[in-house]
């Protein structure tokens, strides 16, 4: 299932900033990374900047995602440089267009999502969980917004319980589709720190593709040691500016 350089001030990093990253494994072959800058930008709005690294760390994708209506629905656009791909979720006027562009040589496609009640997109997923902590089992479904589908998937939780990882206390979280035969279609499942429920591990189709432009599934790990300081406006500005390169070493 499956997404801007802003200027940016220090003062505004706050309590709200985070910095840590993940690694996308498919078996035990590390297939990307990920590095995620939490904080909020000059003009008050929440922003997350997740700049995705080949395996031997050449940054090959950026992502925005901006919570300027709210956090379980922020604007975002993904740029993935080794496809053409773009994919993401705009407010346009007072309305919400979700696009996708599959490759270089592909038309940017375009359309005005239909208004739903409570909107889940991209990484709101997880203010989604954290939002309703305590009443994820009883408030199970939502309307996902798929750019690549330009549309909704319905979806719902199937499960949620609490386990243990690396001995810190989690809550493993799957989500399927809200169908009669979702239990034939792919499910995702999520571990969330149940100390600050941040996200610690996802299991899934990823929106990032293989070098072949196909959907591949994935494992990511977001270790508790991957954790760093708030992120300063050095860093920030750095990885905004990083050339993306349209290739991964083979």
């Amino acid at each position: 299932m499956r997404v801007l350089l802003l200027l940016l001030s220090v003062a505004c990093l706050g309590a709200q900033g985070r910095h840590f990253e993940g690694t996308a494994y498919a078996g035990t072959t590390v297939v990307f990374k990920e590095e995620h800058f939490h904080f909020v930008d000059a003009s008050g709005v929440a922003t997350q900047l997740v700049l995705y690294r080949c395996a031997s760390d050449e940054p090959f994708a950026r992502k925005w995602v901006r919570a300027v209506a709210n956090d379980e629905a922020p604007d975002f656009e993904l740029v993935d440089a080794r496809l053409g791909y773009r994919e993401g979720v705009r407010t346009v006027d007072g309305q919400r267009e979700a696009f996708v562009q599959t490759d270089r040589e592909s038309p940017l496609r375009t359309v005005v999502l239909p208004v739903r009640t409570d909107p889940v997109i991209d990484a709101g997923f997880d203010a989604f969980v954290s939002n309703r902590w305590d009443e994820l089992g009883v408030a199970p479904h939502l309307s996902f917004v798929v750019p690549s589908r330009l549309g909704y998937l319905d979806m719902r939780i199937k499960s949620t319980d609490f386990q243990t990882l690396a001995g810190e206390p989690v809550r493993h979280v799957r989500l399927g589709l809200d169908t009669w035969y979702g239990f034939v279609a792919p499910t995702v499942d999520l571990l969330y720190a149940s100390s600050d429920h941040s996200v610690r591990r996802f299991e899934g189709l990823s929106n990032i593709l293989d070098a072949r432009g196909r959907r591949q599934a994935v494992r990511i790990e977001f270790p508790a040691a991957g954790v760093f300081p708030v992120p300063t406006q050095q860093e920030i500005d750095h990885a905004a500016a990083l050339s993306l390169s349209e290739s991964c070493p083979q």
